[in-house]
């Protein structure tokens, strides 16, 4: 007589196999995030831009009256055409580099180590069967850009640059006078050009800086 076979011998498990993890995202991913994230940026930034003719108007350039006015000019000034003073630094900029080729060159592949052996690696490092840790990189790229800044001309370019960009900007956001500058509530608060009295339910006070 055949002895009967053990309870439940070939039946399948009673609960399923768990799913496995969702795997990290791969470099392309990340990549491509960080891409679409600063052409995100870029298109805030130029969706707020002022019109250029406004900015650009020689006749609303007047010298202030005194250092009170000036500062008072720049405060709004920079506030209203923030986008376009950003605008306008960033192609002060990126006229430095490509005057300079071999300065142009060095940020691209500076550019480049920072993305792909950093911002795009969604894994350790290996090279020549070694492997690297986050902090060794960070240290590594951050060493190799701050003696590129210091031993190459990209380093002046760059401020040189920028520091033309700032000093132009400076100069424009104080000689264009604000009579025509109009704001709403939530530009002004960003620009600290709104003082609130009371607690919440409140109305807050605009204050016209002119």
């Amino acid at each position: 007589m055949r002895s009967a076979s053990p309870r439940g011998y070939g039946a399948l498990p009673s609960h399923a196999a768990a799913p496995s993890p969702t795997s990290a995202p791969s470099a392309v991913h990340r990549g491509a995030a960080l891409v679409s994230s600063l052409r995100e940026q870029g298109r805030a930034l130029i969706a707020t831009q002022r019109p250029w003719g406004q900015l650009l108007d020689s006749a609303a350039l007047a010298r202030p009256s005194s250092a009170g006015e000036a500062i008072s000019r720049l405060r709004r000034n920079l506030t209203y055409f923030r986008s376009n003073y950003a605008l306008s630094v960033l192609l002060a900029l990126a006229i430095g580099l490509i005057w300079q080729p071999a300065s142009l060159a060095a940020a691209l592949i500076l550019a480049a180590a920072w993305f792909f052996l950093y911002l795009a690696r969604d894994g350790p490092l290996v090279l020549f069967d070694r492997r690297f840790d986050e902090g060794t990189i960070l240290g590594a790229l951050s060493l190799a850009t701050f003696f590129a800044l210091v031993s190459t001309d990209l380093g002046s370019n760059v401020f040189k640059s920028v520091g033309v960009g700032l000093l132009l900007v400076g100069m424009h956001a104080v000689f264009r006078i604000t009579d025509d500058l109009f704001m709403d509530e939530s530009e002004a608060v960003s620009g600290g050009l709104v003082a609130g009295l009371g607690g919440p339910g409140r109305p807050a006070f605009v204050v016209r800086v002119v």
